[in-house]
Formats: C-alpha cells, structure tokens, sequence
C-alpha cells in the first residue's frame, strides 16, 4: 500500500466547462498534491491519456472534455514538458475521433501532438499476469498522465482512473483480453490493476465535471458532477470517486482486485482527501449499472447450466437497434448473429464483456438481469 502522501486524492469543484474557471480547477487540485512541478520537469516527454473510447461531442460526455485537457496541456507546458496526447480508441481512428470529441483543436491550439498507438512493446509483469503488450509511444515517455471521465460502465461498474489505462494497449489487442477474461470480472480487474502498476502513472486527473449514468460508458446519460478530482494513486482516485456517486468501493470489482494484489490504496479511511468533503460534493440518486452475480456461489456444473440466469448479460432493443453490424465486430466471442430480420445474442456464447454495449452508436443495447437475479433483485 502507498504512504499517506502518494495516496492524497484532492477534490476541486468546477461547475461547469468555461475554459478560465476549468483551469483554475485543474491547477488547484494540482497544486493540493504538490503542483505539478512534482510530476513534471523541463524536457520530460509526457504522455497524456485521456478517455477516447470513441467519437462523441463534448455534451455527450463520452470522452474527457477538450477544456479539462487544455488545463492539463497548459500545466505541462508551464513546467517544460513537452506534452503528447495519445489513446487507442475502442471504435475509430484516433485523429477521427479526436477531432469528433474537440480534442484535435485543443492539442493543435496548444502546441502539443497527437501520438498514435500504433506501435507496441512487449513488458514483463511479475503479477498474475505475466506480459502485456503496451503501445510505445506510453513506454518511451519520461511521464504518463492520466486523464479520465468519471462515467458507468456494464463489466466495471465504474471506469475511471485504472479502467481509462486499458487504452494503453494497442488495437485489437484489447479484444484479446476480453476473451481471455471471459465472464470472470474479477480476473479482468486484476488484469487492469496489473496493468496500471506496471504503467505506474504520475498524477490522474479526473474529469468529473459532466460525468455518465446509466447505461455507460458510451450511451449512458450526461450527469452534473462538478468536480475534478486527482491523484497519484489510480486507484485512490477511483476510491474516491466512487464513493462521490454512490458505489460502494467494497463492492466495486477493481477495488477488490486492487486490494487482493496489495496495489494501491484500497481503504477509504486511509486516503487524505484534499479540498471539498466528500460528504459535500456527494451525488445523489446516480444510477449505476446492474452486477448483481451469484455464480461464486455454485459448484461448477450448475453454473454452466444456469448461467444465463445468474449474471447480468447485454440486452438489444430491437426497436432502436439499426444492424449497423458494430456490435458484431466487436464481439471477441462472434455471439452475436443477424438472422435477416435481427440481431440475436447468443448467450451460450457470450463472456459478458459488455463490448457490444460499450461500442452500440444508437444506445441499443442495455445491462440486463437473468430471471433468477430479478427474483432475488
């Protein structure tokens, strides 16, 4: 676990995008932690990850808003840095997207690049998993910063801080994860934690300003949260985060991975908390995903044979559904079929990784409950 210092999370309301007020947030909540002189020095190459899961416009809040990145670009030029902003989206062409969510012109504006994820290197990890093929453009950086949007999402409940450093892997690869999780979330929590402390960020700068409920990360509801949020450990901040909205951290699958391989600071007790309370800034009534599970709670037979109806699984709506076919494409299981009339999920199949939702461009597909969660529900 970190020291006290290294697991400070600081708490800055910020109301709403107007750029001077944006920056003003994100320097305080920089400042709380030391300023970023602490993280940055003159002729570090820093990466910035925002979250760039896939085209959006800023109202959308799919993406990190393009003014919480200027904040961060400006911060990191103030020190020397020289700033990159790079992702590997889960849908489209990174400058694409970029351009689509308003990153593009603040990275142009700015003075910093655009660094593509093409290219990876192979790591060795001395965790439950063992190597991890990471995109070089985060190797090579002296600095990684990361910067996510608090938002749902149907596998993690929540994807924020830890969550947001998936994109560091390149591509398809991402689905190759996917696959090998399968439906054990708490073996792809554990996978991400890894991941993180081996990409070991500097500062997390949240962007929790206009966060998603619902049915996130891509199709959820915008929700005033009017906070930006930081941090040198990933996985405080999602603490922190988390208990803000409503999710329980004890609850939350990549707190308990966190907390089972002993990295980070899992225990709200033990994190400083710096500017605003928590009960303070605490949001009411956010909706979060569904996860209830009792499939750990049978032998292995019974879970084969009941699982439909003991997770929660992807739902279409055939009213909204288009049969653009992206779900399908995404899909690392090829669960999901069109019989000429509509697209059907074959849940024999499915590893209810969510991906099909995730990538949904109409919000068509939902977290939906097997009939034995609703009895018990």
């Amino acid at each position: 676990m970190g020291n006290k210092d290294h697991s400070a999370v600081s708490v800055v309301r910020c109301e709403d995008y107007e750029r001077d007020r944006v920056l003003l947030s994100v320097r305080k909540a920089v400042d709380l932690l030391g300023g970023m002189g602490r993280f940055v020095t003159k002729g570090d190459r820093v990466l910035i990850k925002p979250n760039l899961l896939k085209a959006g416009t800023p109202d959308l809040a799919i993406t990190t808003h393009p003014e919480v990145l200027r904040g961060v670009i400006r911060l990191v030029h103030e020190c020397g840095g020289e700033a990159l902003v790079g992702d590997s989206p889960g849908f489209g062409e990174l400058r694409r997207v970029s351009e689509k969510s308003g990153l593009l012109d603040v990275i142009e504006e700015e003075g910093a690049s655009l660094a593509e994820f093409d290219a990876a290197v192979q790591l060795t990890n001395r965790g439950q998993f063992h190597h991890f093929e990471i995109a070089r453009a985060v190797h090579e950086a002296d600095v990684v910063i990361n910067v996510p949007k608090l938002k749902t999402h149907g596998m993690m409940t929540i994807t924020g801080a830890v969550k947001n450093l998936f994109g560091c892997i390149p591509g398809r690869r991402k689905v190759q994860w996917h696959f090998n999780a399968g439906v054990n979330r708490d073996a792809f929590a554990r996978m991400l934690v890894e991941l993180s402390a081996l990409i070991r960020p500097k500062l997390t700068i949240m962007d929790a300003v206009l966060g998603m409920e619902g049915n996130g990360p891509g199709s959820g509801d915008p929700r005033q949260i009017g906070l930006v949020i930081a941090g040198e450990d990933p996985v405080a901040v999602d603490v922190v985060s988390g208990t803000i909205v409503g999710a329980d951290p004890a609850f939350l699958y990549i707190v308990r991975a966190a907390a089972d391989a002993g990295i980070g600071e899992t225990r709200l007790e033990r994190i400083a908390v710096r500017g605003e309370t928590l009960e303070d800034v605490a949001v009411p009534g956010f909706r979060l995903p569904p996860q209830e599970h009792l499939e750990w709670r049978l032998p292995e037979w019974a879970r084969r044979t009941l699982k439909d109806a003991l997770t929660t699984r992807p739902v279409i709506d055939h009213n909204a559904c288009i049969r653009c076919g992206i779900c399908q494409g995404h899909c690392p299981q090829g669960a999901i079929g069109d019989s000429g009339k509509k697209l059907e999920i074959k849940y024999r199949n499915c590893i209810r990784c969510f991906c099909c939702q995730e990538f949904c461009p109409r919000g068509a597909i939902s977290v939906g409950r097997g009939w034995a969660l609703k009895l018990v529900k």
